[in-house]
């Protein structure tokens, strides 16, 4: 049995398969939804913090979800982040611990728009590393249905047409008198598929 263990092992050597890496802290399954692997990563989304946008009235815009999200990286991920931060002559304070990062998005429901607000690298207790706020906007109409990214993404918007009354619950504002209504039929539209 051993010599079969030895020979997998190598095997992903050989080919450059990649069990993922083994982190001191694992995700809590019960804050954070798995929606997939890559050979580098695994994707989770957190779906306590998960909100809508509030206006400067503190009213609810459900147009636009508040996402925390977690991506874990494996060794060859990690290695590849440390590669380009010591190329580019950035700070390493911390980098032997790398584990993943914490991505923090704006998806406009109306116009299928993702925007990257902050991207913190993470070590493997959770704590921040470093912070950059990129700004970084993706249209998912113009994306591949077969894109990691959009695949993330669209599972997190399937989630929230499902979930919004929770959603709402988590958001801190009030709802706007107009979606009240629309908010009803709504849930009972949800409750009539969970029940199918």
């Amino acid at each position: 049995m051993q010599r079969y263990i030895v020979v997998a092992l190598m095997a992903f050597s050989v080919f450059g398969l990649n069990f993922p890496a083994v982190y001191a802290k694992a995700v809590p399954e019960t804050i954070y939804k798995w929606v997939q692997s890559s050979p580098r990563a695994n994707y989770y989304f957190n779906m306590q913090q998960m909100c809508f946008a509030v206006d400067g009235k503190g009213m609810i815009d459900q147009n636009v979800l508040i996402v925390p999200t977690i991506k874990t990286y494996d060794d060859l991920q990690i290695q590849d982040v440390i590669a380009k931060r010591r190329w580019k002559m950035m700070d390493m304070d911390g980098y032997d611990d790398l584990s993943g990062v914490a991505e923090y998005v704006h998806i406009d429901l109306a116009k299928n728009i993702v925007t990257l607000i902050e991207k913190d690298d993470l070590d493997s207790e959770w704590d921040t590393l470093s912070a950059t706020y990129p700004n970084q906007v993706s249209d998912l109409s113009k994306m591949s249905e077969k894109n990691l990214d959009h695949i993330f993404y669209k599972t997190i918007v399937d989630y929230a047409k499902l979930h919004k009354a929770e959603i709402l619950k988590q958001t801190k504002g009030l709802v706007k008198p107009e979606d009240m209504q629309i908010n009803k039929n709504l849930d009972k539209k949800n409750k009539n598929q969970k029940n199918k």
